[in-house]
């Protein structure tokens, strides 16, 4: 997966796509080199799952892809994402609609065609 900020890209790989997440999460200290970082226009939330709650904050990056899903302009959460396993990024529904994406189980692949 590619996060792309301010002119800066970064790969993540350990990607969870999740369908029962509502919202995206990236792991802060992956990004931070890129410059995303909390800032004063930032909106603070929080999420719940399984592993608990956690406080997040909302930035708008410049883009995100998986293969040939890509959005622009997009907001995500950036949170600590201690889970007890190594997670870089959970990709939730909120990138999975607005691409429009396949998932294809048999085969374990996901994109805009199967």
């Amino acid at each position: 997966m590619e996060v792309g900020y301010r002119d800066k890209e970064k790969s993540l790989d350990n990607v969870l796509i999740d369908t029962g997440s509502a919202s995206s999460i990236l792991k802060a200290e992956l990004v931070e080199d890129i410059g995303i970082k909390l800032e004063p226009e930032d909106t603070i939330g929080s999420v719940r799952g399984v592993g608990g709650s956690e406080f997040v904050y909302i930035k708008k990056i410049d883009s995100l892809s998986i293969g040939d899903l890509n959005v622009e302009d997009f907001k995500i959460d950036i949170g600590e994402m201690d889970y007890g396993f190594d997670i870089d990024v959970i990709i939730g529904m909120d990138f999975l609609q607005r691409t429009g994406a396949i998932i294809d189980l048999d085969k374990g692949t996901i994109g805009k065609e199967i």
